[in-house]
């Protein structure tokens, strides 16, 4: 029996509008019902995780895993953090990789725990703060003293890998988990190694869990999870290494996928 569904959010729950579905909130709120933990699973940072976390009503005592899987947490109805586990990665070499980005063309964010931060403003800014409904604050990152969880490098689309367009230093690793999205975080960070911490804590094999994903950055997960289901507007790779196919994100496949995975 499963006792715990990992879902990715960008591309996976939500739809090519960025919002949940009145199919995909109801399945989710009958699987939970049933006694099946829902454990939403995405890059993004918390704040603006938690847009969707209250549509969906997964507030406390629900988890969630943000920032590519350097933050485990939860939040309170009211929209308070309570941090599990956070491994943000040491601030010098933090500030390299935003250098190296910013010097490359590339747009930096940097993430540590809610606060999001950028040197300047810019078009792609403007469009992923209007996609996650939340604005960063600009600042000097080489006078910043915590490292973040998590750095994204944003650019126009390549029409290529651009895992090469920066050289992170060693310790870290980068994954585009779009076209033109490049994660930076620590090495032993991923979404697949905070979904076993998590399923540890609750004494939960892999044979028990599902997970679901769109995402080259999700593979990890996939491979953890017993049971492991791709939307059908997936990459490629990761279609080929799911059990199950289901629907596009515009098509509820998460509903679909929820319906045969907790009958």
């Amino acid at each position: 029996m499963i006792g715990l569904v990992a879902i990715d959010v960008d591309g996976t729950l939500l739809d090519s509008r960025h919002e949940v579905s009145g199919a995909t909130a109801a399945a989710i709120d009958r699987v939970r019902r049933a006694g099946v933990e829902v454990v939403l699973t995405t890059s993004r940072p918390p704040r603006a995780l938690w847009p969707v976390l209250e549509r969906l009503a997964l507030v406390e005592p629900a988890e969630f895993i943000a920032s590519q899987g350097a933050l485990t947490g939860r939040y309170s109805a009211a929209g308070d953090l309570r941090i599990i586990d956070r491994r943000p990665m040491p601030v010098g070499l933090a500030q390299q990789v935003a250098a190296a980005g910013s010097a490359a063309g590339m747009s930096v964010s940097w993430f540590a725990a809610e606060r999001w931060l950028v040197e300047r403003v810019d078009d792609l800014i403007r469009q992923e703060s209007a996609i996650v409904g939340c604005a960063p604050v600009v600042t000097d990152l080489a006078v910043e003293r915590v490292g973040p969880d998590k750095i994204l490098l944003l650019v126009e689309a390549q029409g290529r890998d651009i895992t090469d367009l920066v050289a992170v230093p060693e310790g870290l690793v980068a994954l585009a988990s779009t076209p033109t999205h490049l994660e930076v975080t620590r090495a032993d960070v991923d979404k697949a190694a905070a979904l076993r911490r998590l399923c540890v804590r609750r004494g939960l094999g892999p044979d028990r869990v599902a997970a679901i994903g769109d995402g080259r950055n999700d593979l990890g997960m996939l491979a953890f999870a017993g049971i492991a289901v791709a939307p059908a507007n997936a990459h490629p790779e990761v279609q080929a290494a799911a059990d199950l196919v289901t629907a596009s994100n515009d098509e509820d496949g998460v509903a679909l996928a929820l319906a045969r995975l907790v009958p």
